[in-house]
């Protein structure tokens, strides 16, 4: 019955029409509908994990914000960019040093062994993701990949780009380093593919990214009402694929 319902819901999934176009614009983009009232209202357990989140940031940045909740890890990584002048390998590295340490030693052995190699890793790893995920991200669920198979997540409205509209924040303490986490330390594959016209991500567990200066998804130029620009932030410097 568990292998009968585990194929149903895998089938389910793979059935799955892609949400939210990819644009590939390279442009500025247009201002995006409001956002409901309490669209990223935080429950207590996400409430903690954005609390132990921001411990480590502000432990391998060596600044911590006054500013609360959110607000106040946005600040943390605008002072890390912006202030610290940051580049953009080091930006991807203090967030890959804090995944590690959230992983701890024992995450990436099991991992590894149990999960990685074998087929199922993709759809797992979606289907635990997102309660995980949210109080960086906001909403999200478990879809299809990019290729319509199943291990994939779909992020409605990223609250990170939504909070800093910055594609620089987006792809240096986001994308690459979650990326590279994925590969490097848990040994799977994983692509996240933000739309920077309509905030949405998508999330592909088992399938390679493509280099950043060959991602077509990825534009050239600061996003409209960039929060880092207008703060001061040197572009060529601190930012991605300029």
């Amino acid at each position: 019955i568990i292998l009968l319902n585990a194929t149903t819901i895998v089938s389910l999934i793979t059935k799955m029409p892609c949400k939210g176009k990819i644009s590939r614009k390279s442009a500025i983009f247009n201002a995006r509908p409001p956002l409901a009232d309490g669209f990223y209202d935080e429950s207590a357990f996400e409430k903690i994990s954005l609390k132990l989140f921001r411990y480590l940031v502000q432990k391998n940045i060596g600044y911590k914000s006054e500013k609360p909740g959110y607000e106040g890890l946005v600040d943390e990584a605008q002072n890390f960019m912006i202030v610290q002048g940051a580049t953009p390998k080091e930006q991807s590295e203090m967030v890959e040093k804090c995944l590690k340490t959230i992983a701890g030693p024992l995450v990436p052995i099991v991992y590894r062994t149990f999960m990685a190699p074998f087929f199922w890793a993709p759809f797992l790893t979606a289907f635990f993701t997102p309660p995980f995920f949210k109080f960086l991200v906001g909403p999200n669920e478990v879809h299809a990949r990019t290729d319509n198979k199943p291990g994939g997540v779909y992020v409605e409205r990223c609250r990170f780009l939504e909070e800093t509209n910055c594609k620089g924040l987006c792809t240096n303490m986001c994308k690459l380093p979650t990326q590279n986490f994925f590969k490097d330390t848990l040994g799977l594959e994983m692509s996240m593919k933000p739309d920077f016209e309509t905030y949405e991500c998508r999330l592909s567990f088992g399938l390679a990214p493509l280099p950043l200066e060959q991602d077509p998804d990825v534009p050239k130029g600061c996003l409209m009402s960039c929060s880092s620009k207008k703060n001061g932030a040197n572009e060529i410097k601190v930012c991605s694929k300029q």
